[in-house]
């Protein structure tokens, strides 16, 4: 990933190239011990998904076995993947030619991973107000500073912790319940 060159090493000497490396991981290492530890640290999985009605006569859905879905919290940052489907995704066939997709070819992908949502970033917790800001994602539009995501959340213990929408995504957003894994 990093790379120096030999003209550097040769100039500064594996010495100095040494204590410099050194100071960086301490400076990174005091920086991450100054932040208190959230109740959300952890690595956390989707065990149930309660989607709201289409229409407010209706009652909503619950899922007690959803698709896989992991939510990691450190200090500061998170990760987030999951399968936002009801069922697992379908397989598709391997291309033709990889860099020539057929129409099908291409449909067949964005069926894949229409279903599949990824993003991490930085992370506050204010009381029971979550805010996420994405910083990688599948998604493009999900990293720009219009698109911070703020849900409720609501602890159950220290083991469980359920994810809910703001009151104007009530009616569209699912509620979604994590079990600590770790």
């Amino acid at each position: 990933m990093f790379s120096f060159s030999k003209s550097l090493a040769a100039l500064v000497g594996p010495v100095a190239v040494s204590m410099l490396l050194v100071s960086l991981v301490a400076v990174g290492n005091a920086g991450g011990q100054d932040q208190k530890k959230t109740q959300l640290e952890g690595v956390w999985k989707v065990t149930e998904v309660v989607v709201p009605p289409s229409n407010p006569a209706e009652k909503g859905t619950t899922i007690t076995s959803p698709q896989p879905g992991l939510l990691i919290f450190t200090r500061g940052y998170y990760s987030g993947t999951a399968v936002t489907s009801d069922k697992p995704r379908a397989a598709f066939a391997p291309a033709k030619d990889p860099h020539n997709l057929t129409d099908a070819e291409k449909i067949a992908r964005y069926e894949h991973w229409n279903s599949f949502l990824a993003n991490a970033g930085t992370y506050e917790v204010k009381g029971s107000t979550l805010t996420m800001n994405a910083m990688v994602a599948k998604n493009q539009e999900r990293m720009t500073s219009a698109a911070t995501a703020t849900f409720e959340i609501k602890l159950e213990g220290s083991n469980i912790f359920w994810l809910i929408p703001p009151p104007d995504k009530a009616t569209t957003d699912p509620r979604v319940k994590f079990t600590r894994v770790e």
